[in-house]
């Protein structure tokens, strides 16, 4: 029996920056970070494929997404369960000091809350399952790009590896601005007889399109 898989393309949205120093869902892309977008575009464009492009609706995303629409000439299907796990102080820091004192390690377990009153890990984890389990369903044997953050693309790994909402939060991965991690998904299975959910995982944080444009934040 032939089994139909899911490819997700993975894109991290570009270096953000503001003016005033905060960093959150409107922080927009610096000019370095537009750079990088137009570069992630051009590589998509180059390998072709894809069927589908959604974005998470934080500005930093939807505008690494633009490009790439253009590009490719498709829509940008904006999903909210794409935004990014919102870690409420930390987003009166800078990414420079979010880089060097990653307060954001402090949330781990699943029961922790990034905001007074907000979502907790386990929220984040089953919000972001449920678009990919919806993604993989409605996009059978295509190619979807999605354009999101770090946080996000880690709940999507662990969503691919098997790791529950109720799993500890103990791993990251390393995926810079504008980087492009790939994965395939099979929901019913790879082949007769075998797992009955399979995912082959990679290249991840790849950013060798980007060259001298390369950033961590």
């Amino acid at each position: 029996m032939h089994r139909v898989g899911t490819t997700l393309v993975l894109v991290r949205h570009g270096q953000a920056r503001a003016e005033s120093g905060a960093y959150d869902e409107d922080t927009p892309l610096s000019a370095l970070g537009r750079r990088q977008a137009e570069a992630v575009a051009a590589e998509l464009a180059a390998k072709g494929g894809t069927a589908a492009l959604y974005t998470s609706p934080f500005r930093r995303a939807a505008q690494t997404a633009r490009p790439i629409s253009e590009r490719l000439g498709l829509e940008a299907v904006v999903d909210e369960r794409l935004a990014e796990f919102s870690l409420g102080p930390l987003e009166t820091l800078s990414p420079q000091q979010i880089l060097q004192e990653r307060p954001d390690l402090l949330f781990w377990r699943p029961e922790h809350v990034g905001i007074e009153g907000g979502e907790t890990l386990r929220d984040f984890s089953l919000r972001v399952a449920a678009f990919c389990q919806e993604a993989v369903r409605k996009h059978g044997g295509e190619q979807v790009v999605v354009v999101s953050h770090a946080g996000t693309t880690d709940a999507v790994l662990r969503w691919a590896l098997g790791l529950g909402p109720d799993a500890p939060w103990q791993m990251e991965c390393d995926v810079s601005n504008a980087s492009i991690t790939v994965l395939k998904v099979w929901p019913h299975g790879r082949i007769q007889g075998g797992a009955p959910r399979h995912a082959a995982i990679g290249p991840i944080g790849d950013a060798a399109h980007l060259g001298a444009l390369a950033s961590d934040l």
